[in-house]
């Protein structure tokens, strides 16, 4: 379902993610003028460079209306909690504890509207891409971890904090006798099949190998099981399957497979059409997009001055 957008206005989005950040000034209907990617180095040395290039195009485009943010996380998103707007417990270092919001407002002078980095793309595809038809869908990014949003009505599903699809325990496979690259579970999804567990398992990334060898099939099979809970237990109309390690060649097409497996045929028939399960029609942009959709759409998102931080709320 499409966002109702808002009279078109300047504004700026960030992509914060785990390995490096997206800062753009565009338009809210997505439309990117200036980008710049930055590593996610610490925050006492990330948040100037992003005030910075908000600042500079301000000075050469005019004044930048509101903010939108995607965040990797955990991060609180409940605007009544006293933490709102601050990361929690991260394998991110330097990241734990950090009030993001308050730090971006008083660094830009903007109050930011804060998503999750994966909620932030899955915003985008509602709006302009892949989930405009549904009603109900999910996005899944799979790279340095995993992480999902549910998508109702084209914004995200709220939640008692945000949805940690990435760390469902999984079936692990008898042979594969590799350390988890989580640090809190040792069956999750992310600690099985995300980009660090690859390379700890294998040695390089998944793009070297064949789809149809045990390494790909492996891993299409973990998350083919995480298709499969999803469609189990949310039974939505389509899955996006995002990320670097989600482009990997033929790993859709073998992830679909492996969810149909495991799903037995206890399924209703569209999960296996071939556009049921895809990729992002955005492709990487869809984060950096979606940050600035949600830029300043005060209709949709609850205020709360006290923690210097707006949250996408249905």
């Amino acid at each position: 379902m499409d966002l109702q957008m808002p009279n078109k206005r300047l504004v700026g989005g960030i992509e914060l993610g785990g390995t490096k950040s997206i800062v753009a000034i565009g338009y809210n209907d997505g439309t990117i003028l200036e980008r710049i990617s930055l590593p996610t180095v610490v925050p006492e040395l990330l948040i100037p460079q992003i005030a910075a290039f908000l600042q500079l195009h301000r000075e050469q485009r005019g004044e930048i209306l509101a903010l939108g943010v995607g965040a990797f996380g955990p991060i609180s998103l409940d605007p009544n909690a006293p933490n709102h707007g601050k990361l929690l417990e991260t394998n991110k270092p330097g990241w734990s504890g950090f009030d993001l919001a308050s730090a971006l407002r008083s660094a830009t002078g903007l109050i930011p509207n804060i998503v999750t980095d994966v909620a932030s793309a899955g915003i985008a595809e509602a709006h302009l891409g892949a989930l405009k038809a549904s009603e109900l869908g999910v996005y899944l990014t799979v790279g340095t971890g995993i992480g999902g949003a549910i998508i109702y009505h084209g914004k995200p599903l709220p939640a008692l904090l945000h949805p940690e699809i990435g760390h469902v325990a999984l079936q692990r496979h008898s042979t594969d006798t590799a350390p988890s690259s989580c640090r809190f579970h040792t069956n999750c999804a992310e600690g099985l099949a995300a980009g660090p567990a690859i390379m700890a398992r294998f040695g390089q990334s998944l793009r070297h190998f064949a789809p149809g060898s045990a390494e790909h099939d492996l891993i299409a099979d973990y998350l083919g099981q995480l298709c499969a809970n999803l469609v189990l237990t949310l039974s939505p109309q389509r899955i996006i399957l995002g990320g670097g390690v989600g482009q990997t060649p033929g790993l859709i097409d073998a992830t679909r497979a492996a969810m149909l497996d495991r799903l037995g045929g206890y399924a209703p028939d569209a999960v296996a059409y071939e556009q049921f399960l895809c990729a992002p029609h955005l492709g990487q942009d869809a984060g950096i997009v979606g940050a600035l959709c949600i830029a300043g759409h005060g209709s949709a998102i609850s205020e709360n001055l006290s923690g210097g931080c707006k949250s996408w709320q249905l």
